[in-house]
């Protein structure tokens, strides 16, 4: 039982009775009823009420929610009783979940419904449990609260980012995908099968030009060909200990889980067929390419759990996983990190190998946080050691960078906020362009 203001202000009034004690010893015993009173008063106000309010909670919750994304949560209050109720209601997300608004103040009409709801964000994947939702509310004389728990253990799963798969589905749909930053490059189709000539323009690449057909025409002609729309794409997500980075919120590998489940539902509404290798020291999983959005499904299933370990990535065994299992000529995706020039070597030995047969595509994320420590003025001594040793591993990255993309190596860089948005916009130009 807590007590409101007004409980409080009943029960220390027979402390003011007994200060008056000093002139009227009589008031000694006024004060002492007072106080026996107001204490049974408070108390029979607080059982009355709590036998008298029935209450009915539901929540809602999806079973499967998305990392790094705000998440609807709905409470629905019942109120089955003729009195009404004004109400504190606090729910119990897992701690690990960024919730603003777990607690709100409502009222709630005799016999009536009310309908709240919060927003929560999980940082990491994996499975987690809500607790009971709590409930408070005044008595019927407003002396006291009364608080009831009802247990409501719910347990999640959090996936990769599945509401961006629903924005995007919504945005392609209504042809505005153009507001998150994905850029639809419409190409003519540039496959094996000759289709038409038509004449050339600046965007076309010079091994399409028909020379015997801008001899006859005096005007450059470009052989045109038909767009191959089933092709394969592996993507393979590095879990070593670079990708435990945190960045903003999340770890560097959550950012590349959630660009991995947009880029494999986007090839899948292209109609390409999509497999998966996520690896660490070792393989950890290996979805075979297949198309369809059920493939989607698959794909999350298997990422959803995925944890960093700080441990070196294993390219070998990751990449002789490939080898044996690749058959027809794919889009090599790989999410990973590099810090040096000898990771960077690890890498190119096995990317190397992949490009006469497959089109290998390596996407690092940038750290916000290093490129900010190595352009901040110093103002004290650590500051200057701290910009020299941010400069040196900016630096070193670099340079491991430069010598993939000397070596043929198509690199994307970005921060990993622009991550998801980044890739696809690659896929896209890849595919328009008939590079698969």
């Amino acid at each position: 039982m807590i007590l409101t203001p007004v409980g409080l202000a009943l029960l220390l009034l027979p402390a003011v009775l007994m200060a008056g004690s000093a002139y009227w010893p009589q008031m000694l015993w006024w004060s002492l009823a007072v106080l026996v009173g107001g204490i049974g008063l408070a108390v029979y106000d607080n059982l009355f009420t709590r036998r008298r309010v029935n209450l009915a909670v539901e929540r809602e919750v999806e079973d499967r929610m998305s990392l790094g994304a705000d998440n609807r949560v709905v409470i629905r209050l019942a109120n089955r009783c003729r009195f009404a109720g004004q109400l504190l209601v606090k729910d119990d997300p897992p701690a690990d979940f960024v919730t603003p608004r777990r607690m709100q103040r409502i009222t709630v009409e005799p016999y009536g419904t009310r309908v709240l709801h919060y927003y929560t964000r999980p940082a990491a994947r994996g499975r987690y449990t809500f607790g009971a939702v709590h409930v408070r509310g005044k008595s019927l004389l407003g002396l006291t609260w009364w608080q009831q728990s009802f247990p409501l253990t719910r347990e999640v799963a959090v996936y990769p980012n599945l509401l961006d798969l629903e924005r995007y589905a919504y945005l392609a749909r209504t042809d505005r995908l153009e507001q998150i930053g994905i850029r639809l490059t419409r190409v003519r189709g540039q496959g094996q099968e000759f289709e038409s000539l038509r004449e050339y323009t600046p965007d076309d690449e010079y091994r399409h030009i028909d020379w015997k057909a801008t001899a006859r025409r005096h005007r450059p002609i470009t052989r045109q060909y038909e767009l191959e729309r089933s092709q394969t794409m592996l993507i393979m997500v590095d879990a070593g200990r670079m990708m435990s980075a945190i960045v903003g919120d999340m770890a560097k590998l959550d950012y590349a889980v959630n660009a991995a489940l947009m880029l494999a539902y986007v090839a899948a509404e292209k109609d390409d067929a999509v497999g998966l290798i996520t690896f660490a020291d070792t393989v950890k999983a290996y979805v075979p390419p297949r198309k369809g959005r059920q493939q989607v499904g698959r794909l999350a299933d298997s990422l959803y759990d995925l944890q960093p370990a700080l441990v070196e990535p294993n390219y070998a065994e990751a990449f002789g996983m490939l080898y044996s299992q690749a058959r027809k000529r794919a889009l090599v995706v790989c999410f990973t990190d590099l810090i040096d020039v000898d990771a960077s070597r690890r890498l190119l030995a096995h990317l190397s190998v992949l490009a006469p047969r497959h089109l290998p595509l390596l996407v690092t994320l940038r750290d916000p946080n290093l490129t900010s420590a190595a352009r901040q003025m110093p103002e004290e001594s650590f500051d200057v050691y701290r910009r020299a040793m941010a400069s040196q591993v900016e630096a070193d990255r670099e340079t491991a960078l430069s010598v993939l993309r000397q070596r043929g190596v198509m690199v994307l860089d970005t921060p990993p906020e622009k991550l998801t948005v980044s890739g696809v916009n690659q896929y896209l130009a890849l595919k328009a362009r008939g590079r698969l």
